[in-house]
């Protein structure tokens, strides 16, 4: 079949419904009603001569066929975002779409400002277009490696076939202990690594264990799957657990949460920045890449480096 711009309109839409694993979160994310996105996906639906998806009581399902149709339209939505970044080349324009991956809780970060680079784009590239999605260190380097993601800044990870990965900054992380919690009115001199190994602890699964480094004795009690669910296991007055200090200082001073054994067990988090190994960038991504050193260069000059080699 020859494809039409209303096909590509409706596989845009396609796309949406299964990455939001439902009709509801398409038509908010594409600012649809129910009835247009429903129409999108029939009419694709039609000129391709077969089912794409199912949705029903037990929620939204691909078919087999609607599976193959996703992953071959990200090859094919990839190569349009690079000719459109290559057009606007030959006129002196940024142009073309971003897509970049955090993890969550980045706000907070001073020297990982992303809403300032947002600024950059939308000030000297307003042709463009950025897209941002915030998910796992595991779903992000995924997305990069089947083309659903441009870039991710995401905690220091094994090598993964395909994928570059550079060293970014270092995120400093402390222990956490909430009021309630037995250990938040004790005397420093009291607090050993002995008897921190007494109380359950929060972990993520994907730190493989890294925050039990310096307390070998530890129970890991419980497991959450960000940061805000750690924090929340760790308000509770229950749990120990790690959080980055930047995304913690604001409770510390408002009395809510303590850094236990600030010297001896903080934990250094190395984050680097993920891309396709051997693919050529766009001039969005070489622009948000360029922006990134800058704010590298502005951070040196202020403390310490952001980029690493």
């Amino acid at each position: 079949m020859q494809f039409a711009q209303s096909d590509l309109r409706a596989l845009t839409v396609f796309r949406a419904v299964v990455e939001h694993k439902s009709f509801l979160g398409a038509q908010i994310t594409l600012g649809l009603s129910q009835s247009a996105v429903s129409f999108h996906i029939k009419a694709l639906e039609d000129r391709l001569g077969y089912k794409l998806c199912r949705r029903g009581r037990a929620g939204f399902e691909l078919t087999d066929r609607g599976a193959i149709v996703h992953a071959k339209s990200k090859a094919l939505f990839l190569a349009l975002n690079a000719f459109e970044s290559e057009i606007g080349t030959l006129k002196n324009r940024i142009t073309g779409t971003l897509r970049l991956g955090l993890v969550d809780n980045t706000i907070t970060d001073a020297d990982l400002p992303i809403h300032r680079i947002i600024a950059r784009i939308s000030d000297k590239a307003p042709e463009a277009r950025l897209e941002l999605v915030i998910d796992s260190p595991d779903a992000l380097l995924a997305e990069i490696a089947n083309g659903g993601l441009d870039i991710a800044i995401l905690p220091e990870t094994e090598p993964y076939q395909g994928l570059k990965l550079s060293r970014l900054r270092d995120e400093m992380h402390s222990l956490y202990c909430a009021k309630g919690h037995p250990l938040f009115t004790a005397d420093e001199a009291d607090i050993s690594v002995q008897r921190v190994e007494g109380f359950d602890f929060v972990v993520r699964p994907y730190a493989n264990m890294r925050e039990l480094q310096y307390f070998p004795g530890a129970r890991a009690k419980a497991s959450a799957s960000n940061m805000e669910a750690q924090a929340m296991f760790v308000m509770s007055g229950r749990y120990l657990g790690y959080l980055p200090d930047h995304y913690a200082a604001d409770w510390v001073q408002k009395g809510i949460l303590r850094a236990l054994l600030p010297k001896e067990g903080r934990i250094n988090s190395p984050f680097i920045i993920a891309t396709r190994l051997g693919e050529r960038p766009s001039t969005i991504l070489d622009f948000f890449i360029r922006e990134l050193a800058g704010l590298a260069s502005e951070t040196l000059h202020r403390k310490k480096p952001l980029i690493g080699k």
